[in-house]
């Protein structure tokens, strides 16, 4: 093996040696990878659904507010846009139909319901018929989506030290 300028040698490591340091080293990061799994679990139950609400609207009105300051085809995220309202409407317990959530993505029917098409295959929004109205499309937050928005928004705040409203 080489050697580092002034110091000494390195002994020459069996493949025993090497095995079980890679062993050990792994069994420390799956340890660490636990723990931090852990950790954001939490901070995502420290917060009510109405206070995710609250901080959800808070960002998706600040990326609507953008638009006054810059053009809003460059800084376009329809799928995020989506998800925020999807999240937000659940919480507060009001039906979205698929024209409504294009709409609060500010975006043409067609390209909302792409969009809408590659979420439900990420597995995070689903369709269903209005069982007052087989004409209307309803669109709901999956609960692996609702789970990822609420711990996105938890870690946000307290990660970034956001300030909470009351």
């Amino acid at each position: 093996m080489g050697t580092m300028e002034g110091s000494p040698p390195l002994p020459a490591a069996n493949e025993e040696d090497v095995r079980e340091n890679i062993r050990a080293l792994a069994a420390r990061v799956a340890e660490l990878e636990a723990k931090a799994a852990q950790q954001d679990q939490l901070s995502s139950l420290e917060f009510s659904d109405d206070k995710l609400a609250m901080i959800a609207t808070s960002i998706y009105r600040s990326r609507q507010f953008r638009s006054r300051y810059f053009d809003s085809t460059l800084l376009g995220e329809p799928a995020w846009d989506m998800m925020l309202d999807a999240f937000i409407q659940k919480i507060r317990g009001r039906r979205v139909s698929t024209t409504s959530l294009c709409i609060a993505a500010n975006v043409p029917q067609a390209t909302g319901l792409r969009w809408l098409s590659a979420l439900e295959k990420a597995d995070l929004l689903y369709r269903t018929s209005a069982p007052d109205d087989a004409r209307l499309r309803l669109v709901e937050i999956t609960a692996q989506g609702h789970k990822l928005m609420r711990r996105f928004i938890a870690d946000s705040v307290t990660r970034f030290e956001m300030p909470l409203p009351d």
